[in-house]
């Protein structure tokens, strides 16, 4: 499966890459994995509205993205995590979690250069 096989090549990045989903455009999840030393920070029910809100500010983004070209990427940094939020495809997001003191420009140019 190319979907799990491209989750797993992102959590290979770093021991500092926690998370990777890739959800659609309701924040459905498609895949997701942990790296195997991770506690979850957030409930079941908390990591599912994270994903319906990262969904629905990237349709935000999309209509503006006439004007502005497409948005790459969006990081949210908390003091236990970053997250990052990137487009897989046309019609699916890449979420991706990793320690807060980590270079996620690293993650970010891993990322596209798989594409």
């Amino acid at each position: 499966m190319e979907v799990k096989s491209a989750v797993n090549r992102l959590l290979g990045i770093s021991p500092s890459v926690r998370v990777v989903t890739i959800c659609n455009m309701n924040g459905k999840v498609i895949y997701t994995a942990h790296a195997k030393r991770v506690k979850n920070v957030l409930s079941a029910s908390e990591s599912r509205a994270s994903l319906r809100n990262a969904a629905k500010a990237w349709k935000g983004r999309r209509s503006l993205s006439r004007k502005l070209g497409p948005c790459k990427y969006v990081v949210a940094e908390y003091a236990k995590i970053k997250r990052i939020t990137m487009p897989a495809g046309r019609n699916n997001i890449l979420f991706i979690s990793t320690t807060a003191a980590f270079d996620h420009r690293k993650l970010v140019s891993r990322v596209h250069s798989f594409r």
